[in-house]
């Protein structure tokens, strides 16, 4: 196995892994279905989860509470897989890290597998696609979402907003909590650190 991926689903997806227990078999195909529909599409993250929302409650399932980390985590398992050369990752070292480092039950493994293994050609090419085509960030501002209570001043639950201005004169808005966005500063600041570390080695 590239001695790269258990370590990037450790380090991205694992973060993850306290939501398993909200998951069931239905609702993970849901995920995996919508997962491979933005891989597929130029959609964008937000019509993405709505369409798989609609899909949920539609059929008479309950919407989780942290519906978005749930994505989050199947999206980026089957993301770094598809980063990778065919045959770098074997089958059964996949299941291994599905199983013993992200906590899913076998049942769960055996249909993200199915998904990844069988379809992976289709599902690189058209990943290589649409990763080109998808439109870049032109602008970028933020703000803080701050509510005072009304007996004291006291902070409750404040959030992070981030609004992005596309090449193609699209606008996207995202609100974060806290949490949330404190993982994603930890994940930029993580890269920045990898590539500062990789332009101070000696090139031979």
């Amino acid at each position: 196995m590239s001695s790269t991926f258990r370590y990037n689903l450790l380090r991205s997806v694992k973060p993850y892994t306290p939501f398993v227990p909200q998951l069931s078999k239905s609702l993970l195909r849901v995920l995996i279905q919508v997962s491979v529909h933005f891989i597929e599409t130029k959609k964008s993250s937000s019509e993405v989860l709505s369409l798989a929302i609609n899909k949920l409650t539609n059929a008479g399932h309950k919407v989780p509470s942290n519906f978005c980390e749930l994505f989050t985590m199947v999206f980026l398992t089957m993301q770094i897989y598809l980063r990778y050369p065919k045959g770098a990752v074997k089958h059964h070292e996949l299941r291994n890290c599905l199983l013993d480092d992200l906590n899913f039950t076998e049942e769960y493994v055996d249909d993200i597998c199915k998904v990844l293994i069988n379809h992976r050609d289709v599902l690189c090419n058209n990943f290589s696609a649409t990763k080109m085509d998808r439109s870049k960030m032109s602008q970028f501002q933020w703000r803080i979402n701050i509510s005072l209570s009304l007996n004291s001043v006291q902070i409750n639950r404040p959030t992070i907003v981030l609004h992005f201005k596309l090449q193609n004169k699209e606008f996207r808005t995202l609100e974060l909590p806290l949490s949330m966005f404190q993982q994603v500063r930890y994940n930029i600041a993580l890269l920045l650190n990898e590539l500062q570390s990789m332009q101070s080695r000696a090139l031979y």
